[in-house]
């Protein structure tokens, strides 16, 4: 009895090792335990055991050699018989044998029961997760649902977790993002603490609905961990599953040669192993980056239509569908005269479109037949493709609540929007320009925004990251760099940024404004419309007037844009206050030479062409923090600059102010006359509005007020968008937290920061403080491209406030008040209207 006491405690021993990731340990105890001379049974499961660590460590055969030992066991009771064909389906799908991995797994859920509930739930679980990855969603549900309910009913809380975490992982593949977001991080803890392979599963699943939200970087981040965790727990076959999404990622980054290198990393791992299906998925992976960098396209052509059969054969229906789109696609780059019947016979069932595509295969099968209805002679019926290209994605955005993530999804369409606009510069028609441009920028403008619901917990971390910015401000302005307190900042700013992402969308999106009635609304105020575009490398301005339309070639958009960069150094550098005279003499005089370059690149071709009335401004993402208002050409002329006019049309109600606006006045610290300038404001208005100071205060005022002026610092933080943030008295508010008010001001001036800044995304989106707050309802914001030095800002708010009380638009208000402050200030303000702002 002794004996075999001692190979059961070294068998349970071994479980848990392997259970907290410890694998050398769990093979040495088990081989122990085989050495010990167990009764049958037991040797039998000490095999079932150990197979699984042969297999992740030498090979499959190893591994099914191990288990045809157990099967061998004289009278094995159809339990133990159920748990081998268990653990044989397991090792089958780890090396993508879906057909042989689903007879096992079959056989042993016929051989299990309740009776021993782990022994029934890691079956259901290991064919649930088969399930997934052939697509055959609903039975995997099932699968994952009856783990839940067994587990549950038996206390086994990690099972539970697992086939939770799951469950998430499938609203991933039926497009359910935020629910997918939520339902994981309902399990990171209980998973992630269990071990670090545990762990890194949670990170490489993320990164899984990260990439399919556009959060490329936030996702390589996750498989990056994933990787490092898998190579520490010497499991290859994961690290390489971690390594070829990663060069997925790569791929979606255009990092070409770091894709191909990732998967030809990965595909080495899994020969090595005899994952012969995940060597093809790998394989595939380095033909997709040689297409898309344009290298050898009549060889990946073939390689990936042998990939594509192999998988198909595999069984993996869904792979060999993109291998093959993939294909296609290098062969119609190439297109050898006379090729396009053989092509699109080569295309096949690959292009047909299913209900449940992914958004990233729907919008490959879209490409390609695009392209492939050009090579055909019918661009009517391409551009039919790219457009209706377009509209899947944002309906696939508008089932995001999240700005972060809306405008994230965009970089998934951001080929098929190049060439759209591309395609309709080409047809030199005005009309068709600013239809594409409506249609494939700034998609996240056309969504009704969402007020997701009460979150205590994200109010709660919100609280707890204002209070210690400040304790960081106040280490670093000491001269300590605070490691442990800069790392807190940034986990909550992730945990916060993350539950914000579980809000579901509105469902519903708003169609592009066509334009002629847009000329319509250009009529009344004799106003005139400017989108500038960059195609190709090349600047474009699209202009419409109240009866003119007319599409400009203005040259290398390079030129246009390092003018900027230079232009906000120097602006930037005028407003710090201890800059010696002589050095501000020569960095004003550069800041007007290169405003002048760039007046002459951006402005001056199309002065002829416009009508004597305010300005409506559509700027390429790039351009949006040009200092518009302080170019020679532009200067007390009201401007406004919108990411659409669509945008622009479906605001202008909201953006409107009533005779008596009701007024909000904020005031923040270390802004030298901020308490005066706020003073004149409520003057301006003959207003007993109080100056809050608080984070708390402002939130409050912004609910109800149709006007709020604050006079803060802010910075804008290019990495963290949302969390671009005025300075108040008690810490930092944040953009995330304005942005999901339910209501917010008709109009909103922010005079003394550079708030106006935008990160610009793939899929020309724009994503910071003043983005947020227009997509939040503010009808129009009034924010510096820019620093601003107090005294500049002093002088503009209250002019600014005076001229909005006398009538003029917010725009027109702010040329006139940048215009009277040039009179006592000898540098201008780098202040942009934005929004409907006229």
């Amino acid at each position: 009895m002794s004996v075999v006491a001692s190979a059961a405690e070294l068998h349970a021993q071994s479980v848990r090792e392997t259970e907290h990731g410890r694998h050398a340990e769990a093979r040495r105890l088990l081989r122990a335990a085989l050495r010990s001379g167990p009764e049958p049974e037991l040797r039998a499961r000490i095999l079932i055991s150990l197979a699984y660590h042969q297999a992740e460590r030498r090979s499959l055969d190893d591994g099914l050699a191990l288990l045809g030992e157990a099967d061998e066991v004289p009278d094995l009771p159809p339990r133990l018989r159920g748990m081998v064909a268990a653990q044989r389906g397991l090792l089958f799908m780890r090396a993508g044998r879906s057909a042989d991995a689903l007879s096992a797994l079959d056989a042993a859920v016929g051989l299990l029961d309740e009776s021993v509930a782990e022994d029934i739930c890691r079956p259901l679980l290991t064919r649930g997760i088969l399930q997934m990855q052939r697509g055959v969603l609903t039975a995997a549900r099932a699968d994952f649902r009856r783990c839940v309910e067994i587990a549950g009913r038996h206390g086994l809380d990690m099972l539970a977790a697992k086939a939770s975490h799951n469950l998430g992982y499938l609203s991933l593949l039926s497009g359910a993002l935020p629910q997918a977001l939520r339902d994981m991080d309902a399990v990171w803890a209980t998973l992630a603490g269990q071990s670090p392979t545990y762990a890194a599963v949670c990170h490489i699943d993320r990164a899984q609905v990260l990439l399919a939200a556009g959060l490329w970087r936030e996702a390589d981040d996750d498989l990056a961990h994933a990787v490092d965790l898998f190579a520490g727990a010497k499991a290859p076959q994961d690290q390489a599953e971690a390594e070829l999404t990663r060069a997925q990622v790569a791929l979606l980054e255009e990092r070409h040669t770091d894709a191909r290198r990732l998967a030809e990393r990965a595909r080495k791992r899994f020969v090595a192993r005899g994952a012969d299906t995940w060597a093809l998925l790998a394989e595939h992976m380095a033909v997709a980056a040689a297409v898309a960098k344009g290298k050898g396209a009549v060889t990946a052509a073939e390689d990936a239509a042998r990939v594509a059969t192999a998988l198909a054969t595999a069984g993996l229906d869904d792979d060999a569908r993109r291998a093959t789109l993939t294909g296609v696609a290098a062969l119609l780059a190439v297109r050898p005269l006379g090729s396009v019947e053989e092509i699109r016979a080569a295309a096949g069932d690959a292009i047909r479109l299913r209900r449940d595509d992914p958004i990233a295969t729907r919008l490959a099968a879209r490409s390609v037949r695009a392209t492939l209805a050009d090579a055909e002679g019918e661009p009517g019926r391409a551009d039919a493709e790219l457009r209706a290209a377009l509209a899947d994605l944002h309906r696939y955005q508008a089932s995001f609540g999240s700005l972060d993530l809306q405008t994230a999804v965009s970089g998934h369409g951001r080929h098929l929007a190049e060439l759209g606009l591309a395609r309709a510069l080409a047809t030199g028609r005005p009309a068709t320009v600013f239809g594409w441009a409506e249609r494939a920028r700034a998609l996240a403008t056309r969504l009704p925004p969402v007020v997701p619901p009460a979150d205590p917990e994200a109010a709660g971390m919100l609280e707890e990251l204002r209070h210690l910015r400040v304790e960081l401000r106040g280490a670093v302005l000491a001269g300590q760099p605070a490691p442990a307190l800069r790392a807190r900042c940034a986990h909550l700013e992730r945990l916060i940024r993350q539950r914000s992402w579980y809000t579901p969308g509105p469902g519903q999106t708003l169609a592009p404004a066509p334009l002629g009635d847009v000329q319509d609304q250009l009529a009344v105020a004799d106003a005139t419309y400017v989108a500038h575009l960059i195609s190709g490398g090349r600047l474009h301005a699209l202009v419409a007037g109240p009866r003119q339309r007319k599409l400009l070639d203005l040259g290398p958009a390079a030129p246009a844009i390092e003018l900027l960069h230079r232009v906000r150094a120097d602006l930037d550098a005028l407003a710090t206050i201890n800059l010696p005279e002589p050095m501000r003499v020569s960095v004003r005089a550069s800041s007007r030479r290169s405003l002048r370059r760039l007046d002459e690149l951006l402005w001056q071709p199309l002065r002829k062409d416009l009508a004597d009335g305010p300005l409506l401004l559509a700027p390429a993402a790039g351009l949006v923090a040009v200092p518009w208002t302080l170019l020679p050409a532009l200067r007390g002329r009201p401007l406004a600059v919108v990411p659409s006019a669509t945008a622009w049309l479906a605001a202008r109600d909201r953006a409107a102010l009533p005779a008596r606006p009701t007024l909000a006045l904020a005031a923040g610290p270390r802004v030298a006359r901020a308490a005066e300038e706020v003073r004149l404001v409520a003057e301006v208005w003959s207003a007993q509005s109080p100056t809050h100071s608080t984070t708390a205060g402002v939130r409050d005022a912004a609910h109800s007020a149709d006007v709020l002026h604050v006079a803060a610092h802010g910075v804008h933080e290019p990495d963290n968008p949302l969390f671009s943030h005025l300075e108040l008295a008690d810490g930092p508010l944040f953009g995330h937290e304005l942005h999901q008010l339910p209501r917010l001001p008709a109009h909103i001036v922010l005079s003394a920061c550079e708030l106006g800044l935008a990160r610009p995304r793939p899929g020309e989106e724009t994503l910071g403080m003043t983005a947020a707050l227009l997509h939040g309802g503010a009808g129009s914001v009034v924010a510096g491209v820019a620093r601003i030095a107090d005294a500049v800002a002093y002088q503009v708010g209250p002019a600014h406030h005076a001229a909005l009380r006398d009538g003029e638009s917010p725009a027109a208000a702010l040329a006139a008040a940048i215009e009277r402050a040039a009179k006592a200030e000898e540098d201008l303000a780098p202040l942009v209207c934005f929004g409907a702002g006229w």
